[in-house]
C-alpha cells in the first residue's frame, strides 16, 4: 500500500515540475517577446527621427543655395 502511495506522490510532484517549468519557459517567452517589441519600436523611432533630420539638412541646405542667388540650375 506504501509503495503505491509513494508512486502517487512521485508521479504528483513530477506533474507539478513539468507545469512549473511550462509556466517558466512562458513566462519567459513573453519577457523576451516584450524587450523585442520594444526595440524594434525604438529603432524604428530612432530611424524616422534621422530620416527627418536628413530631410531637415537637405531643405535647409537647399534653401541657403537659393538665398545666396546660386539657384539649383
Amino acid at each position: 500500500m506504501h509503495g503505491m502511495m509513494d508512486l502517487q506522490l512521485v508521479n504528483q510532484r513530477r506533474e507539478e515540475m513539468i507545469r512549473e517549468a511550462e509556466r517558466n519557459h512562458l513566462v519567459k517567452t513573453l519577457r523576451d517577446s516584450r524587450k523585442r517589441r520594444d526595440a524594434g519600436r525604438i529603432s524604428s523611432a530612432a530611424w524616422e527621427l534621422k530620416r527627418i533630420a536628413g530631410r531637415l539638412l537637405k531643405f535647409l541646405r537647399t534653401l541657403g543655395l537659393v538665398l545666396r542667388g546660386k539657384g539649383l540650375r
